[in-house]
C-alpha cells in the first residue's frame, strides 16, 4: 500500500476513536459482582477516559453497595458530569448536599460541565457549602476613631488625660435630655382622604401562583414528585412515554419513551428511598410489563415481563413497599409481587371482583378499591374483606388512593367532575369512620393523576378556559 493511502487509513482510524483516542473495544460493558470491584474497574475507565463506561460502572457500584454512600455519589456525580450528564450530576450533588455532604464542584475540573450550566451562580453556594461570605470584623466595630497612643509616652501627672481624649460628662436633667412627652393622637383623616389612600394603597402579595403549563393533547395518566430534583412527572398514556415539568420552570421534557420499551403507560411510581422510579405499561395481547428506572435520567435498568402461563393481564396500579413491589392486575383480578431487585412477579392475591387502585400500608396489608368500595387484603394470611362504611358515607368510584397517616387519601370519579377525599379508617383498620372532602368539583386530567408528598397531595387539574393542565397542592395534617 502506498504511504499516503496508509497515512489516510490511520488518519481515519483515529478519527473514528471516541474522544481521548480510547478505542472502541474498551467501551464494553466489564462486569463486576461487589462494589469494591466495581469502583476500581471505574477508576480504570476513568483514567482511559472512557467516561460512559465509567458512568456504567459508578452507578453499579452505588447500587451494590451501602444506602446513601457519600463516596459512591460523589464517585457517581463526577462520572455524570464527565459523560455529558451534568444536570444528572446536579441532582446528586443535590441529595449529597441534604445529607451535609459537600465536593470539590467549584474547582474541579470534573465539574467543569456542570459549573457551565446557566443555573451555576444560584447552585455554587449550596453545592459547595459556601454560603453568603461574612461581614468582614472592621464592619462590626463601632466607627468612632481610637485616639491614637503614642508608644514610649511618658507618665502623665495624676488626674490629667491625654491630648485628643475628651471627657464624658455627667449627664444632667435637661429639656434636651428628658423624655419627650407622648405625641399626640393622628388626626382622623376626612373621607375624602380615606378614600383616596384607599386607592392607592397597594393590595398585599397574595399566596403563590400554581405550577401551569401547556398540555395540549396529552392523554395524562399518574403523577409523581420528585422532591430532590424539584419536578414532577406526568405520563402520556397514547404517546407511551414518560414527560417531567420543572417545578420552577413550567416546561415540559421527554424522560423515557419508546426507547425504553413502554407499552400503554398506565401507572408509575418513585421509590424514594432507593432513587428507582418503577412504571407499568400494557401492551397488545393483553400483556403487560414493570419496568425499572433510574430516576435521575429515565434510563432503564431492568424489565420484568409477565410469564406467558400468566397471561392474560392489564397492570393498572403499581405501589411500593418497602420490600417490594404491589403490581395490580385489573384484567386477571390479581395482586402481584416483585422483589425490588428481582426478575419475576409473582401472584400475592387473587381478587374476587375488578379492581381500581391499591393503597399500601405494609409490606403484607394492602387496600384495594372496587367500584362499590374498599377491600382490605391480607397477603400473609390470603384473605380478604370489605371495609365497612356507614349508610351515609359514600366510598364508591375510586380510581386512585394511597394510605396517609392511618387514613385513605382517594380520587373519587363521577359524572364529569371528580373529588379528592380523605377517608379515615379506624385504628382496626376493617371499617370507615368518616370522609373528609379535600377539594370537589376538580376536572381531574387523568382518574390517577395525584400522588402524596410528605405532607402534602398534588394532583392535576385541568384548566377550564384552555387546555393547560394546573398542578394543584393541597397540605395535610
Amino acid at each position: 500500500m502506498p504511504i499516503a493511502c496508509r497515512t489516510l487509513a490511520a488518519a481515519l482510524v483515529v478519527s473514528l476513536l471516541p474522544s481521548g483516542g480510547v478505542p472502541v473495544h474498551a467501551r464494553a460493558p466489564q462486569d463486576c459482582k461487589d462494589a469494591a470491584s466495581c469502583r476500581q474497574l471505574a477508576g480504570e475507565a476513568r483514567e482511559r477516559k472512557d467516561f460512559d463506561a465509567f458512568h456504567d460502572l459508578a452507578w453499579k457500584a452505588m447500587n451494590l453497595g451501602p444506602k446513601n454512600d457519600p463516596s459512591a455519589m460523589t464517585l457517581l456525580a463526577r462520572a455524570q458530569s464527565l459523560s455529558g450528564r451534568p444536570l444528572d450530576a446536579v441532582v446528586m450533588l443535590q441529595r449529597l448536599a441534604a445529607l451535609g455532604v459537600f465536593t470539590d464542584v467549584a474547582t474541579s475540573d470534573d465539574f467543569e460541565r456542570v459549573r457551565a450550566l446557566p443555573a451555576w451562580s444560584e447552585l455554587e453556594g449550596k453545592l459547595s457549602g459556601k454560603g453568603a461570605p461574612a461581614p468582614p470584623p472592621e464592619a462590626a466595630a463601632s466607627s468612632k476613631p481610637k485616639p491614637a497612643v503614642k508608644e514610649n509616652a511618658p507618665p502623665l501627672p495624676k488626674g490629667e488625660k491625654p491630648a485628643g481624649v475628651e471627657e464624658k460628662p455627667k449627664p444632667v436633667d435637661t429639656p434636651a435630655t428628658m423624655a419627650p412627652p407622648p405625641p399626640p393622637p393622628p388626626a382622623k383623616p376626612s373621607k375624602g382622604a380615606a378614600a383616596a389612600a384607599a386607592k392607592t394603597a397597594k393590595p398585599a402579595p397574595g399566596p403563590p401562583e400554581p405550577l401551569r403549563f401547556a398540555a395540549n393533547g396529552l392523554t395524562a395518566v399518574g403523577l409523581a414528585y420528585d422532591a430532590v430534583s424539584g419536578r414532577f412527572i406526568v405520563g402520556d398514556r397514547a404517546d407511551r412515554r414518560l414527560l417531567v415539568v420543572g417545578e420552577r420552570s413550567g416546561r415540559l421534557a421527554s424522560l423515557a419513551g419508546a426507547d425504553a420499551g413502554f407499552g400503554e403507560v398506565t401507572a408509575f411510581e418513585i421509590d424514594a428511598h432507593e432513587g428507582d422510579l418503577w412504571v407499568v405499561s400494557a401492551s397488545a395481547g393483553p400483556s403487560s410489563t414493570v419496568h425499572k428506572l433510574q430516576l435521575i435520567s429515565g434510563r432503564m435498568l431492568t424489565s420484568i415481563a409477565l410469564a406467558e402461563e400468566q397471561a392474560p393481564a392489564r397492570f393498572t396500579d403499581v405501589a411500593v413497599t418497602p420490600q417490594s413491589i404491589l403490581v395490580l392486575d385489573s384484567e386477571g383480578r390479581r395482586i402481584f409481587r416483585a422483589a425490588k431487585k428481582g426478575r419475576a412477579l409473582d401472584v400475592a392475591m387473587r381478587l374476587a371482583v375488578p379492581a381500581a387502585g391499591l393503597a399500601p400500608v405494609s409490606d403484607t396489608v394492602v387496600y384495594v378499591a372496587f367500584d362499590r368500595g374498599i377491600l382490605r387484603a391480607d397477603l400473609a394470611a390470603r384473605s380478604m374483606s370489605v371495609v365497612d362504611a356507614p349508610a351515609k358515607v359514600d366510598v364508591s368510584g375510586i380510581s386512585w388512593m394511597r394510605p396517609f397517616r392511618g387514613s385513605l387519601v382517594a380520587v373519587q370519579s363521577g359524572q364529569g367532575t371528580s373529588r379528592l377525599v380523605r377517608i379515615r379508617i379506624d385504628d382496626g383498620g376493617k371499617a370507615v369512620r368518616g370522609v373528609d372532602v379535600l377539594d370537589e368539583n376538580i376536572s381531574i386530567a387523568g382518574p390517577t393523576s395525584a400522588a402524596i408528598t410528605d405532607n402534602a397531595v398534588y394532583y392535576l387539574n385541568r384548566a377550564p378556559d384552555s387546555g393547560d393542565v394546573i398542578v394543584r397542592k393541597i397540605p395535610l395534617k
